[in-house]
């Protein structure tokens, strides 16, 4: 189940990208393990190409603190500067669709602090 807090960030950044003009389409939110097992083994077998998806039990979609989206380029700089006024990091070049609350270096620190990575 999606956070009920990132769910109202999420809403909020939607509602600022229709104000300005930003086609901002949120593509995925909360991820079951199974779902995130399927994306995952798809991506690692070559048939799910593109973007990275994380291993199940280490993306932060299942545990409800995140969300995807697609928008244009061009408002790059803006979107981003949008979500961290409501509390998203963008997780970057390498992830450029995802969204979440702790950003790639805090969620890997936390990862390795606990042993998982």
């Amino acid at each position: 189940m999606q956070n009920a807090e990132v769910e109202r960030r999420e809403r909020a950044i939607v509602a600022e990208c229709r104000r300005r003009g930003i086609p901002f389409r949120v593509t995925s939110r909360y991820r079951s393990e199974t779902k995130q097992r399927e994306l995952y083994d798809a991506w690692i077998a070559g048939g799910r190409k593109g973007l990275p998806v994380g291993r199940p039990g280490l993306s932060t979609h299942q545990y409800g603190i995140a969300f995807d989206a697609v928008f244009p380029d061009k408002d790059r700089a803006t979107v981003v500067k949008i979500a961290q006024d409501y509390g998203m990091v963008w997780f970057g070049e390498k992830d450029k669709v995802h969204f979440d609350i702790f950003g790639p270096n805090a969620w890997n620190a936390l990862l390795r602090s606990v042993g998982a990575i």
